[in-house]
């Protein structure tokens, strides 16, 4: 090799070593600048000015699109602007940029569980908001708490919420629909007045689903103490439409129980509470 070759050579060596540097050294600024957006947006997002915040986190997202924070945060912006105004449009917007997230970070199972959590909040207030299209979106929400309890990182306390979650949401469809057809009369006792055929059938397809969903809560946290408390509201809708005394009477006895169980693991985490306050 001549000696200009070796020159030349050297060279290019040089030239691909400073290129190299040039490029990592692109990528860092990126990273601070994608951070220094996200941490603007975050004084935004805590200001309540969200269309300020989402801007923000946007910038973060196109200078550092592995950025799970800013994805996240995106997202929250969005359905921070949803709670605000509750259109159809921004839930739909709102659910996209958390499915997103779901789809960006599979090998980040913190960042998916959060996105899950948020998302199947926002199909609840969307079936509140169009009631046309409100059991579509109530199953949607049921079928994102399942995903979060499905994922390989869920531990037993996130399995007991969802499934939890799920039972008390049905109970509250067999609530809904039978509040409008119970009075207390003035000795305590509860008058029932049952609502057409169809709407019975609605109220026990409910509380069947509830308390599917509650054991499934109590199979995987024994002590969970609110699903006992669910479990003894289920147990007064079901005795809202049984006409027969004898159940009547298996099912008071059935909430009795449930309450007194529920009473038994609340004292308990409350004493445990308290004693661990104290130390």
């Amino acid at each position: 090799m001549t000696r200009l070759s070796k020159i030349l050579t050297i060279a290019g060596l040089v030239g691909v070593i400073a290129l190299v540097a040039s490029l990592s050294g692109c990528g860092l600024v990126n990273k601070l600048r994608a951070k220094n957006n996200l941490n603007e947006g975050v004084r935004n997002f805590n200001g309540g000015k969200y269309d300020l915040a989402q801007e923000r986190f946007q910038d973060a997202m196109d200078l550092d699109p592995d950025n799970a924070n800013a994805q996240l945060f995106y997202a929250r912006a969005i359905n921070a602007r949803f709670d605000q105004k509750l259109t159809s449009d921004l839930g739909v917007k709102t659910l996209e940029a958390y499915e997103k997230i779901i789809a960006r970070n599979q090998n980040n199972p913190q960042a998916v569980d959060k996105a899950l959590a948020f998302e199947s909040k926002v199909y609840d207030e969307l079936a509140t908001i169009t009631p046309e299209k409100a059991e579509e979106y109530k199953q949607k929400g049921r079928e994102v708490l399942l995903r979060r309890a499905d994922l390989p990182s869920a531990d037993a306390t996130t399995k007991a919420a969802v499934y939890y979650t799920i039972g008390q949401g049905y109970w509250a469809e067999s609530y809904g629909i039978s509040k409008m057809s119970t009075k207390t009369m003035p000795d305590g006792k509860l008058n029932f007045t049952p609502p057409s055929a169809d709407q019975q059938e609605k109220m026990r397809q409910a509380i069947i689903k509830g308390h599917e969903y509650l054991q499934r809560a109590l199979s995987v946290k024994a002590d969970y103490a609110d699903a006992y408390a669910y479990e003894k509201l289920l147990y007064i809708e079901e005795y809202k439409l049984e006409p027969n005394p004898g159940k009547k009477q298996e099912l008071l006895n059935k909430e009795k129980e449930a309450g007194e169980t529920f009473k038994k693991y609340h004292d308990q985490q409350l004493a445990a509470a308290q004693a661990t306050a104290t130390t």
